[in-house]
């Protein structure tokens, strides 16, 4: 396949570091000494659930925990080339616990970027590059899969050390990376713990595990946060059934539609003198398409990595009824990107026949509604044992404000401060919680608020970034930006005294979610009072005569 000899280095060190993981982890069923660690299950291998692994197996929890993927490690999916830009919210839980996965960030993440927007028509010079200002040197941007790897080294790290040291073996619990595992459903046991089922996909065989603990990190179509809600059932996991219906809300960037086109790294873009423009990994590139209808504008965004020799992802991101999703064979799409990104050589040095194939052919993902469970916690009556939502099973939202990864990473910071009686948002000392009950009460009192906020910030923040093309998005996007200007200037203006947009405050990494919300809401109300006032002022009169006469 054309995206393995363009990977290849990178594809193998993936396969082989989570063939050495699944060698060195010990599996339930083994002969080994059993662990007298309490036990807990995370159903969710990315990297909010890895995350919370080490920080559950690690003191002063000690667990023993079992995390439950279901992609298999093999598979490089194109589908889920994200690129996350971890921002100093989300490095938090490293500073904290893990300076040893900053470490890692900051080497394998690019903080640098210049964006260029390149303009469809060759003829048009390629203008200079602009310094690009989100997230800031304190930012790292870094792709999905290479994100996963670095926690999964994390882990093969620390279960190495864990077999060679008594001492680390008395401290740490075990981490047991299961993949290729879908949640089947989620029961009580007579002994106070809770059992998960789980399918095992290459036999189609029902395995069991079984926790006091249960995190679901499984996605914003959560099977675990479904099992909570399914009021069928009787037992207490079901005892609060509606509080874990999520909310939701449609901004103007759900239901978008995203596949990505990958491009062989290091390529060079035209300009208008003949010249080639080397392109380096750091870097942002927006190339603009000749087409400017409803149903064919597009635009191809690329968003930085920092190894230059990794595969480049263009995101195709568009309304469901566009052009692009009719198209169903490789020649097709080479001849609709020829005619609409007349600038580029796609057959000779950037693209090959099979990926363009496989482009065609792909189905792509969709962008979820805004939407946040209300409930994230759910607990035993005698306090011992208790499932949590984390990242993306608590709340999710389409990737416009750049705050999936990070508001995945804080929740992980808030579940670990509940657990030890630290106060969530500040992390100072406090007393520790008597039971999971109570930390998990806490942790729901103070994440579901922040989860709200979040929403909120998704639904009003950027939704317009992706040039959708219908008239009610460009005069959307006009209504928001306008906004988001005026906002910007009385803030200015105020010298800070008036908050600026949602958008722009979020820049500020050491407010939370609910805090920026509050600041954006300050100023909503103060433009709503001053714009009334005025109406009354101009319109008063007429309406004092008006009633008058009546």
């Amino acid at each position: 396949m054309v995206r393995i000899c363009w990977q290849t280095g990178a594809l193998f060190i993936v396969v082989s570091l989570a063939s050495t993981v699944a060698l060195t982890t010990v599996p339930l069923n083994s002969k080994a000494p059993s662990s007298t660690k309490k036990k807990a299950v995370i159903v969710g291998g990315g990297p909010v659930g890895l995350a919370t692994a080490l920080t559950l197996s690690n003191p002063p929890h000690s667990y023993d925990v079992t995390v439950l993927e279901k992609e298999s490690v093999e598979q490089y999916d194109p589908t889920k080339a994200y690129v996350y830009n971890v921002n100093p919210r989300g490095q938090v839980w490293m500073k904290e616990n893990f300076p040893s996965v900053l470490e890692k960030l900051q080497d394998r993440g690019s903080n640098k970027s210049l964006f260029t927007a390149v303009p469809a028509d060759p003829k048009t010079p390629v203008p200079a590059a602009v310094e690009l200002g989100i997230g800031g040197t304190s930012s790292y941007w870094i792709p999905r899969h290479s994100l996963v790897y670095l926690l999964e080294e994390e882990i093969e790290e620390q279960e190495t050390a864990r077999k060679v040291s008594e001492e680390q073996q008395q401290k740490k619990g075990r981490i047991e990376l299961k993949k290729s595992r879908t949640f089947s459903d989620l029961v009580p046991l007579e002994n106070g713990s809770l059992e998960v089922s789980a399918k095992d996909l290459p036999s189609g065989k029902t395995e069991t595990y079984c926790g006091n603990l249960i995190v679901a990190a499984d996605g914003f179509n959560s099977a675990v946060r479904a099992c909570l809600a399914n009021d069928t059932k009787t037992s207490w996991l079901q005892s609060r059934a509606k509080k874990f219906r999520v909310k939701k809300w449609v901004s103007p960037a759900s239901g978008l539609r995203m596949k990505i086109l990958q491009i062989r790294p290091g390529f060079s873009i035209p300009d208008s003198d003949g010249s080639m423009l080397k392109t380096k990994s750091g870097d942002v590139f927006s190339f603009r398409g000749l087409n400017s209808g409803f149903t064919n504008r597009l635009s191809l965004g690329f968003l930085p990595i920092k190894d230059p020799s990794m595969i480049r992802t263009a995101n195709v991101i568009t309304r469901p009824k566009h052009e692009i999703w009719k198209i169903d064979n490789g020649p097709e799409a080479k001849e609709w990107f020829t005619k609409t990104f007349p600038r580029y050589e796609w057959d000779n040095y950037v693209v090959n026949d099979e990926e363009w194939e496989r482009f065609a052919e792909a189905k792509g993902t969709t962008f979820p509604n805004c939407q946040y469970s209300p409930g994230l916690q759910i607990a035993s009556s005698d306090g011992q044992s208790g499932v949590a939502l984390v990242g993306d099973s608590a709340h999710a939202f389409p990737p416009d404000i750049g705050q999936g990864i990070n508001a995945g990473l804080c929740d992980v910071v808030a579940f670990d401060r509940a657990l030890r009686g630290k106060d969530i948002i500040t992390g100072k000392e406090g007393e520790k919680p008597q039971s999971i009950s109570a930390a998990l009460r806490n942790y729901e009192k103070i994440q579901g608020p922040e989860g709200q906020a979040l929403i909120r910030i998704a639904r009003f923040g950027s939704p317009y970034q992706y040039r959708q093309s219908l008239l009610k998005d460009r005069i959307g996007s006009l209504i928001m930006t306008c906004n988001t200007v005026f906002r910007l200037l009385l803030n200015k203006l105020s010298f800070g005294k008036i908050p600026a947009s949602c958008i722009i405050t979020l820049q500020n990494t050491d407010l939370t979610y609910r805090q920026v919300m509050r600041r954006a809401d300050l100023t909503t109300a103060g433009l709503s009072a001053a714009a009334l006032t005025l109406a009354w002022r101009v319109f008063g009169t007429s309406v004092k005569k008006v009633v008058g006469l009546a």
